[in-house]
């Protein structure tokens, strides 16, 4: 009988608990969405730019003269200078195309671009000397410039998420123009007397380039980014030659030797191609 009852007992449990159970609210499970993709840096693109771009570079002058005695008396006159220089800086602007491939987050590439600078740089500088028997006045002028400038690079970099700063650095090459104007004028008792010496160099040269800059990824394709680079493009050397109506005149000509160089900062725009 104590078993029947126990029996009983554990039944009705049983069923005052499926009944429970039935009046619970059912659980619902959500699938919950997945995280968009990290961006990646990987990818061909292509883009433009503007900037600006200057440098400080100095002409020099190395004079020849009949013998050293004349050099002593044309230096101690100072009638014309050892150098010339004067600050070049104007608008730069280009396009540019490479390639960059992430590892983690870092990302390595390769960097093409093409620039027009107007930049020029001109320098003047005139000495009038007067004796006895008459005057003299020398004015010795020069002229450079770089018409356009292209690189090619590799740049290395650190990504975080959107944003990569880098390093970057290669060849350098572009068209330069140099030239100068030595010019006399004046009287002696010989008479009136005039000079004119000039030299130019024209031509594509090769150098380096080294920079840095950081990028933003504005959307998945559409990057800006801001950048500095140095160029440096070497030495170049030319002669100036001439003559003087006074035969008795002890300028023969000049070596003049100038460096180019200068600094970029600019601003661009990239398309960044999808990766399949």
């Amino acid at each position: 009988m104590r078993t029947l009852v126990s029996f009983a007992a554990a039944a009705g449990f049983l069923c005052g608990s499926a009944a429970l159970a039935a009046d619970l609210p059912t659980r619902t499970y959500v699938t919950p969405a997945p995280l968009p993709p990290a961006f990646s840096w990987t990818g061909f693109y292509v883009g433009g730019n503007a900037g600006y771009a200057w440098s400080e570079n100095r002409t020099r002058y190395d004079y020849a003269l009949t013998n050293i005695a004349d050099f002593a008396e044309f230096n101690a006159l100072g009638l014309v200078p050892q150098s010339l220089g004067r600050n070049g800086n104007g608008f730069v602007g280009g396009g540019q195309v490479g390639y960059n491939y992430q590892i983690g987050q870092f990302v390595l590439g390769a960097e093409a671009d093409l620039q027009y600078l107007d930049a020029r740089q001109q320098a003047s500088w005139a000495r009038t000397l007067s004796d006895a028997t008459g005057a003299a006045t020398v004015t010795t002028s020069a002229r450079s410039s770089v018409d356009w400038l292209g690189t090619v690079r590799a740049r290395a970099g650190f990504a975080i998420d959107r944003t990569l700063i880098y390093a970057t650095g290669g060849l350098a090459y572009g068209r330069t123009k140099d030239s100068s104007t030595i010019t006399s004028t004046g009287s002696d008792d010989d008479g009136d007397f005039t000079g004119l010496w000039t030299g130019r160099k024209a031509g594509t040269r090769a150098g380096w380039t080294l920079g840095g800059g950081i990028e933003y990824a504005i959307t998945d394709n559409l990057t800006v980014k801001g950048e500095y680079l140095y160029y440096d493009l070497g030495r170049s050397k030319y002669l100036l030659a001439g003559s003087a109506t006074d035969p008795d005149d002890e300028f023969l000509g000049a070596t003049v030797r100038r460096k180019t160089n200068g600094s970029i900062v600019r601003a661009g725009l990239n398309w960044k191609f999808s990766t399949f």
